[in-house]
């Protein structure tokens, strides 16, 4: 439930290629999750930004193209495929996204949150952003922008939920509250959150989310998807045993895949 073609510009392979890999792994069904179109003024104020998603442009012919490998897949007896987006929810960028969605039909949209005032702070390029924060601060601020995101109505899914620990900057204090008021946020917005084997292959070397906040999210009955977040065709479906067995220790006994803005339930 959540691949990215080479139209992100920091990513490999065609949404065909994708799709084969996605075969050859085994996967029954593969979600496109494209970054969406910054807004202008993101990419004026930060140059560097061109790199994290595709021209607004393509837009179109990325739409087209998803579909086309749905419809070629179908016939041959491949993977369903699904055609999603990712958006990036920080605050401020709502009304863009909202206005990016409009008339566009999309089997599902994945809410992610990638700048904290303007940083990525997620971009291994970019580390020096960490010296301006204490990491405590900059947890509180992350999960208060993640929860603000969920409430926003616009994602059907959180992707990478506690994606501020990917560089290993772990804040002192227990982050359990944290976890606690963003899983509640999830279970009121009725969102799902996506279990992410991308994390296994990044510093922190550990699933998205945590095994503590995964916990907490089966706790409060939120519906999780699984996704390994591929920027390339060798990538699909990377450790995906392994996130099934994190789902089954904390009590998961099924995911969900969205089609059409809808969860569907599939068992583990």
């Amino acid at each position: 439930m959540h691949v990215h073609t080479w139209r992100c510009r920091h990513g490999h392979g065609t949404a065909a290629e994708y799709v084969k890999a996605a075969a050859r792994r085994g996967i029954s069904v593969l979600g496109f999750a494209e970054h969406l179109p910054l807004p202008e003024e993101l990419l004026t104020r930060d140059p560097q930004a061109v790199s994290y998603a595709m021209p607004g442009a393509e837009l179109p012919e990325y739409l087209a193209e998803v579909r086309v490998a749905a419809e070629s897949s179908a016939a041959s007896g491949g993977p369903r495929v699904l055609l999603g987006l990712e958006v990036d929810l920080h605050p401020g960028n709502e009304e863009h996204v909202r206005q990016m969605l409009s008339g566009i039909e999309v089997d599902f949209v994945l809410g992610s949150v990638h700048y904290i005032d303007g940083w990525a702070f997620d971009d291994p390029d970019r580390q020096d952003g960490y010296e301006r924060w204490s990491t405590d601060a900059l947890w509180e601020r992350y999960f208060a922008d993640l929860i603000a995101a969920v409430r926003s109505g616009l994602a059907d899914v959180i992707a990478h939920a506690d994606l501020v620990k990917k560089f290993c900057r772990l804040p002192a204090r227990d982050p359990f509250e944290l976890y606690a008021a963003f899983a509640e946020a999830a279970a009121d917005a009725g969102a799902a959150v996506e279990v992410s084997t991308a994390g296994l292959r990044k510093p922190c070397a550990e699933i998205y989310p945590s095994e503590a906040l995964l916990r907490m999210l089966h706790d409060r009955g939120v519906p999780v998807t699984i996704g390994s977040d591929a920027h390339a065709p060798s990538e699909v479906g990377h450790a995906y045993e392994q996130a099934v067995e994190a789902l089954r220790r904390v009590g998961y006994r099924s995911a969900v895949i969205v089609a059409g803005r809808r969860m569907e339930e599939v068992s583990l």
